[in-house]
């Protein structure tokens, strides 16, 4: 699976949603990429403007908001809550202190060699970074007796008078909380994958981290209390009708995943019939010339059957098929496959290469600061848009 970049636009108006719904669609009819009865999913940011813009734009839809957003989005949630910010302040004034100070830095440095601790630097968290706050913690706690023995220090102890080190409640939630946001990260680093098909996790995923914020009983109340933040901003996530019954379409449509063990069997039985419905509705049965000049005459048990029958038969033996590894790919799996499954074959390949992160489109960020620099200050937006495409693009085909 590769992902390509067709073109980049400069945006000068408002960003209303009409400006945007306006823009993609004029993209949509420059490269051609109208279907005929059938809508382009589009995978954005949650921002409202371009959530709206989908909505309006004709052709489009449905609208899939980046996983990995919705679980930054859900953490800060968690890390919002009053216990959490005011630790948090106290972990930043620290690696602040740390990061400006020379002589603090140093006899830090001291104290790592002296206890035998690794010589990492503390980390800083960055709003507009994912999982910035649980490395950050998760060094913060890592280096701790260093920063305390540091802090205690003749040369460092002056400087830090107003440095206040955790209590022992504050140091268990620290912990806890680096146990919290830990699969989060795990959750963002897979769904930021290119080369993977990721909107067929989204809900497994989605289903998995509801289980995870679950309360234990030995969860101090602040944790209890982040965990229900996450739970309450998770679930109302992809709750559209017709965004959740596509999300589950393209789950049963990964290989991995397709015995959606989440669902009831009443629940998967009818979703497989949706898809055999999908199909018939969206797949036409096109004869060859063969098929034209000869089917007739030399008819065979296939040619026999509808075209409904050997629909929802090919639907019912790739349900009964095997799952595969959830470490196994699942286009490979479909290329040996697709002879066996062609129809389901084609809508597994339109709902597979759908993204379920707009993580690609935000790396083109990175790539256009890395050509317009302040010595390309003055590149035209036409050239730009043709630098980012070669740079995007060149290598696809090797």
């Amino acid at each position: 699976m590769k992902s390509a970049v067709l073109q980049t636009r400069p945006l000068y108006e408002s960003h209303t949603s009409a400006h945007l719904a306006e823009e993609l669609t004029n993209a949509v009819t420059e490269w051609k990429l109208e279907r005929p009865n059938m809508t382009i999913p589009v995978t954005t940011d949650n921002a409202s403007n371009i959530v709206n813009a989908i909505h309006e734009a004709d052709g489009l839809g449905p609208q899939i908001g980046c996983f990995a957003h919705v679980v930054n989005l859900a953490a800060k949630k968690a890390v919002s809550i009053n216990p959490v910010s005011r630790l948090l302040g106290k972990v930043r004034k620290a690696v602040t202190f740390f990061h400006k100070s020379t002589t603090a830095h140093h006899v830090l440095t001291v104290k790592q060699e002296m206890l035998g601790l690794p010589k990492h630097k503390l980390i800083h968290d960055v709003t507009t970074r994912w999982n910035t706050i649980h490395d950050m913690l998760e060094r913060y706690v890592e280096q701790q007796p260093a920063i305390y023995a540091a802090l205690l220090d003749k040369g460092v102890k002056k400087s830090a008078k107003d440095m206040a080190m955790l209590t022992d409640s504050e140091q268990k939630l620290a912990e806890e909380l680096i146990q919290l946001l830990k699969p989060l990260k795990t959750v963002t680093t897979l769904m930021s994958s290119e080369t993977t098909p990721t909107t067929s996790m989204i809900l497994p995923l989605k289903e998995m981290i509801l289980k995870s914020m679950a309360p234990g009983d030995e969860d101090s109340a602040t944790l209890k209390e982040a965990k229900a933040a996450i739970t309450q901003d998770l679930e109302r996530r992809y709750t559209d009708p017709a965004l959740h019954d596509y999300l589950q379409r393209a789950t049963a449509l990964d290989p991995r995943f397709k015995s959606l063990p989440s669902l009831d069997e009443s629940s998967r039985v009818r979703l497989y019939r949706d898809l055999t419905t999908h199909i018939l509705e969206h797949e036409q049965q096109k004869k060859t010339a063969m098929a034209e000049l000869f089917g007739e005459l030399f008819k065979t048990e296939e040619r026999a059957r509808s075209f409904s029958q050997i629909t929802e038969e090919e639907v019912t033996s790739y349900k009964l098929a095997d799952c595969i590894h959830v470490d196994a790919d699942p286009f490979m799996w479909w290329k040996a496959n697709e002879c066996k499954f062609p129809h389901v074959a084609k809508v597994a390949q339109r709902h597979l290469c759908v993204p379920g992160t707009s993580v690609a489109s935000e790396r083109i960020f990175s790539t256009a600061g890395d050509i317009v620099n302040a010595n390309r200050s003055r590149l035209a937006a036409e050239n730009v848009d043709k630098l980012i495409f070669l740079q995007k693009n060149l290598t696809i085909q090797e």
